[in-house]
């Protein structure tokens, strides 16, 4: 049997150089020292008589043969370590998620406690990540993810559509004349508008459909039927969560997400200033590979997601 004629330790290490293309961040990880990941990765081009790294002046880059190693390697070890955590760790359910900012901090944190008190043996490592994830390349179980579900080699599964609204603190609401008037003249010329970093880009140069669910100020007063005052003042913000904690202190009026929104629509620190809502052209997804979702850990939190989603 070849396997028995190849070093496991080797093994374990070239993953960890493939995962991160480099001799001395794998000894990092792995706390040895360079030299000796070097030595390994020689011993296991031995035993395999086959070239796996080539040696760069900024890390490694894998030949094909490396490439095709370090896919079933990297999992290998992923799986290794999950069985290590359930054996020594039983009665708990190890889950690493991945997943937007703006999702995790404005809807799945105010979530968090009741996820517990239906999983109190669940452990949970929340991950915020923008990309989708690498699932080959990181330890990670599941991503919640933005976008049009159609994601490469990956399973995905419809969780939630979004829809954008206006909002504002109560305290920038009561500064104003009335709502009424508010509304009347759309939003007023004089309060400034707040939009995330997406929309920033949209604002200038028009291409909306460039980005996931990106849907501008221009595109909302479009899709209702109202007109934008170009001259109207706007500061821009590189995430939806920054930018509804600034409309939550008084700053402008945000173009925000209604399933971000929700929590702080119910606890009163946000209100609507419009009852259109206009539906963005992506939805939220969890997104693995189709393995993953056979995972007794993802399918628990799946089910609360679902749960909690029929509820809200």
């Amino acid at each position: 049997m070849l396997l028995s004629r190849v070093s496991l330790n080797a093994l374990r290490t070239f993953a960890e150089v493939a995962r991160y293309q480099s001799l001395s961040k794998a000894a990092a990880r792995l706390c040895i020292s360079p030299s000796a990941v070097s030595h390994q990765m020689k011993l296991l081009e031995q035993q395999l008589e086959t070239k796996l790294l080539i040696r760069r002046s900024q890390g490694v880059e894998l030949t094909d043969s490396g490439q095709q190693l370090a896919c079933y390697a990297i999992t290998a070890m992923q799986q290794l370590e999950q069985g290590l955590q359930s054996t020594l760790h039983p009665h708990s359910e190890q889950l690493k998620v991945a997943i937007i900012p703006a999702l995790l901090q404005r809807w799945l944190v105010p979530r968090l406690a009741h996820f517990y008190h239906s999983c109190p043996r669940a452990q949970l490592t929340l991950i915020e990540q923008d990309s989708l994830a690498d699932f080959q390349q990181q330890d990670i179980d599941l991503h919640l993810h933005f976008g049009s579900g159609e994601f490469t080699g990956l399973r995905s599964e419809r969780l939630m559509p979004e829809q954008a609204v206006p909002v504002c603190s109560p305290s920038l609401l009561a500064s104003r004349p009335n709502k009424a008037q508010l509304t009347k003249n759309r939003l007023l010329t004089k309060i400034r508008l707040l939009q995330d970093d997406c929309t920033r880009r949209l604002y200038y140069t028009g291409f909306e459909e460039d980005k996931p669910g990106g849907l501008s100020w221009q595109g909302w007063y479009n899709q209702t039927d109202m007109t934008l005052n170009q001259q109207q003042p706007v500061t821009g913000f590189s995430h939806m969560g920054s930018m509804l904690s600034a409309a939550q202190q008084g700053v402008g009026v945000a173009l925000g997400w209604q399933q971000l929104i929700q929590p702080s629509l119910e606890n009163g620190s946000l209100v609507c200033l419009s009852e259109i809502r206009v539906p963005l052209k992506y939805s939220y997804y969890a997104v693995a590979p189709t393995e993953h979702f056979e995972r007794p850990a993802v399918q628990q939190f799946l089910h609360w997601l679902r749960s909690s989603i029929s509820c809200s």
